[in-house]
């Protein structure tokens, strides 16, 4: 009995310290070092990764995906990392409730017609009415979203697996004009929670502009927040009901996920939705990048990212600022956490970092702009 509890205890200590070196499923992390040489390509290619190991401060290996439960291997020497966001079940923490009444605006008291809701409710019918032509198309998922970093500043590459710019997608804005220079503050809040204030008055006082995700669950919980994102300038954008994977969900559910949200933050708010959307934990697939856009959105992936949205395991302090010193580009979109402390910690510092180094801050809708 006695030999059992101690393998036991060792056996649970193994499983947390693989939990807390791998992080969440789905993202690949390479940190690898950055001698002056040309881009290089993927040595991997085509296959498919379940497992996330997150980022270190080390330059010099990496873990390849088929190796991720054996050991580490050296990385050549290229400027490119690669990484996808989003864990599998993400930590939740202790909210407070908005310290103010939730104001319940109704779309009588912004003066909104009646009509929007009418016009969600059309376009959640049309989507669910051609359910057997979305289920035609193809729904592989090789892996969720995965981009490659680089240390001299260049624009970030992908390793999409089809052309998400062909399915109404982007992670970067690449037609910034000429002499310009922009970065895209993306926060997803996913799970209520009282660090979005301290976020705001932040981007307040630097008076930012920045875009937000929000699920309904965020939402039930924290509309007074979404109110004072819309009334401050930020966008509100879809990020689901449950923030639960939408690939293997049929039709009828991805509508709900979808057109739900949509609907309760116009009842709440009296606001709608910007169009943009960002699916949890990065997947996609044609089929399910054709019936986003079709029902009037775009989906928005993610060009600077880090591990910063397990609250209890957050990034040691200083690590933020440095890791937009290091991977900080032109046409970024950056994608940060509502619930982390190291985002309400440094967001100040990286702010005043950015625009010194020339940067603005803009909104996701010029990615429509040529």
């Amino acid at each position: 009995m006695k030999r059992n509890k101690i393998a036991a205890v060792i056996l649970l200590g193994m499983m947390i310290n693989s939990a807390f070196a791998t992080g969440c499923a789905g993202e690949k992390e390479k940190e690898e070092t950055a001698p002056a040489e040309p881009f290089s390509m993927r040595a991997e290619s085509g296959t498919s990764s379940t497992a996330k190991t997150p980022e270190t401060e080390s330059n010099t290996s990496s873990v390849k995906e088929s190796e991720m439960t054996s050991a580490s291997v050296t990385a050549p020497s290229t400027e490119e990392t690669s990484a996808t966001e989003e864990p599998t079940e993400p930590e939740t923490e202790t909210t407070k409730e908005p310290s103010k009444t939730d104001p319940s605006i109704s779309p009588s008291d912004t003066g909104a017609s009646s009509d929007t809701l009418s016009e969600i409710r059309k376009l959640r019918e049309k989507i669910t009415g051609n359910a057997s032509y979305y289920d035609s198309l193809d729904n592989t998922m090789k892996e969720s979203w995965c981009f490659q970093r680089k240390t001299d500043h260049s624009v970030s590459g992908s390793y999409e697996f089809f052309k998400i710019k062909d399915f109404n997608g982007a992670y970067i804005n690449d037609h910034v004009p000429e002499g310009d220079k922009v970065i895209y503050l993306t926060f997803d809040c996913g799970y209520p929670s009282d660090k979005t204030v301290p976020i705001l008055d932040t981007l307040k006082k630097h008076n930012v502009k920045a875009s937000f995700f929000v699920t309904k669950m965020y939402l039930e919980k924290c509309s007074e927040y979404a109110v004072r994102m819309k009334e401050e300038g930020h966008m509100v954008c879809n990020h689901t009901v449950t923030h639960s994977d939408l690939v293997p969900m049929s039709v009828d559910q991805i509508a709900g996920e979808i057109f739900d949200v949509a609907e309760y933050f116009y009842e709440k708010t009296g606001y709608t939705l910007d169009p943009y959307f960002r699916t949890p934990k990065g997947t996609y697939t044609k089929k399910l990048m054709t019936i986003i856009s079709d029902a009037g959105y775009k989906t928005v992936f993610w060009s600077i990212a880090y591990n910063d949205y397990t609250p209890s395991a957050q990034p040691e302090p200083g690590y933020v600022l440095d890791h937009f010193r290091t991977y900080h580009h032109n046409g970024a979109i950056a994608l940060m956490h509502n619930d982390s402390q190291s985002n309400v910690n440094e967001l100040d510092a990286v702010l005043t970092y950015l625009e010194k180094e020339g940067y603005r801050f803009g909104l996701l809708n010029e990615l429509e702009e040529n």
